[in-house]
């Protein structure tokens, strides 16, 4: 059984992802090196408008959903911050690597031939996951094990599109050492939000929750 985290990518995003597969099909001799960073700033943008924004919106106190507004901004200026630090006018060869991370590694066709942005789970991962969202239905509620399934597939997602993409990456050495200081404050920023959000919900509140998220675990048919 083959499991992957996996989100639909908007219109913009989509026209993004083809026009960089066509550039580097047709051997393009323009700079790649610009696709390349505003690919990555969406696809970025875009995962943390998926894992996070929907945070927000079951919150029903005003008070503690400006605070989890803050907390999400928090995570998006860093995100965009690590991401202008290290996204470069790289050449064209160097740039490859990241393209094919993202192509071969950060995509692939779901059972309905929609096109995800995502990758393949590890069959533990899988499991923390199935087991988190198995644990809330309209009857029996378990948070602990739904926090541990959110935190799982946050940290999943972060070391995929964070560690392992920032790897393709030509990165001098000071550079490089600002990837896990900026991933730090991130997984803390998630922690601090899911810490704030889920004690607060009710029943029927992590329901919603539940099913706003497991349409991003998708079994795939072997």
């Amino acid at each position: 059984m083959t499991y992957y985290f996996g989100f639909l990518p908007s219109d913009k995003l989509n026209h993004m992802i083809d026009e960089a597969e066509q550039l580097i099909e047709s051997q393009s001799s323009v700079d790649y090196y610009p696709y390349r960073n505003e690919l990555t700033q969406q696809i970025a943008r875009e995962l943390n408008d998926n894992l996070l924004v929907s945070l927000i919106d079951v919150i029903p106190n005003p008070e503690r959903k400006a605070s989890m507004q803050k907390i999400v901004s928090t995570i998006e200026r860093t995100t965009e911050t690590l991401l202008n630090v290290l996204l470069g006018k790289d050449n064209n060869e160097d740039i490859l690597p990241s393209f094919d991370f993202l192509k071969s590694q950060s995509m692939f066709i779901d059972n309905e031939g929609m096109r995800r942005v995502g990758f393949k789970l590890s069959e533990s991962t899988a499991q923390t996951i199935c087991d988190g969202f198995a644990a809330i239905t309209p009857n029996t509620v378990d948070r602990e094990k739904f926090k541990t399934a959110l935190e799982t597939m946050t940290e999943a997602s972060l070391n995929h599109f964070m560690s392992r993409f920032t790897e393709t990456l030509n990165l001098g050495m000071i550079k490089r050492k600002s990837v896990p200081v900026a991933k730090a404050a991130i997984d803390k920023g998630m922690s601090m939000a899911l810490n704030k959000l889920l004690p607060q919900l009710p029943d029927a509140g992590l329901n919603r929750l539940a099913t706003f998220y497991r349409p991003y675990l998708i079994q795939m048919n072997d």
